[in-house]
């Protein structure tokens, strides 16, 4: 059968998609004013909170400074040699008359960073250790960096017979069965603090 005098069908064709530039404009506009908004809200309550965060900071700070090792007050210094590791020196005084150092150190343990204080008396010898911040592994790592009674056999160590190693040495703390590298990351934290202690009292100051 013959179609070509057929008339050709319409094609079918949709509406042309049409916004009204005012309407975007005004969308625009609405957005702007929301976002603004919300940053003017988020910087109102960081203003508001992060006073009160820096206070906590600070007092937790202080708290670990005194577990490891008591003094009136804590002046901070800085080394001119830069030590690895080594976050804050403070010098501790009491009553005019200085007590030893108190070194803010991070090591590495089984789970990642850890960060330390530890104090150092005039003797270079160790006076307290203190693990502030940790990711070790509950019930394992946290054996070691978690158990005060641990971390308190470092107390009186010393560089005198070189560094302090772990399970085994001349210097050696004996560290948690199972948790060999959290005792490490320990014990790497108060090396690197009794190094800077030293460079302390060796009046290697600005």
């Amino acid at each position: 059968m013959n179609r070509k005098n057929e008339p050709a069908s319409p094609r079918s064709s949709k509406p042309a998609l049409s916004l009204d530039p005012r309407y975007i404009l005004r969308i625009t506009g609405v957005l702007l004013v929301i976002c603004l908004i919300t940053a003017l809200l988020l910087g109102a309550v960081n203003a508001v909170t992060k006073p009160r965060i820096d206070a906590l900071q600070a007092e937790k700070i202080r708290a670990a400074m005194s577990l490891v090792l008591e003094a009136d007050e804590y002046l901070p210094i800085q080394l001119q040699k830069d030590l690895r590791d080594v976050q804050s020196v403070s010098e501790a005084r009491t009553g005019g008359r200085t007590l030893g150092y108190v070194v803010q150190v991070t090591s590495n343990g089984s789970q990642g960073e850890m960060q330390m204080m530890v104090g150092v008396d005039v003797d270079n010898r160790v006076t307290g250790v203190s693990v502030i911040k940790h990711s070790e592994t509950p019930n394992i790592g946290t054996k070691v960096v978690a158990d005060q009674s641990v971390l308190d056999r470092f107390i009186g160590m010393d560089h005198a017979h070189g560094e302090i190693t772990v399970n085994s040495g001349t210097n050696r703390f004996d560290g948690i069965s199972g948790a060999t590298a959290s005792s490490k990351g320990v014990a790497a934290g108060v090396n690197t603090a009794l190094t800077a202690a030293y460079e302390a009292a060796s009046g290697q100051v600005k």
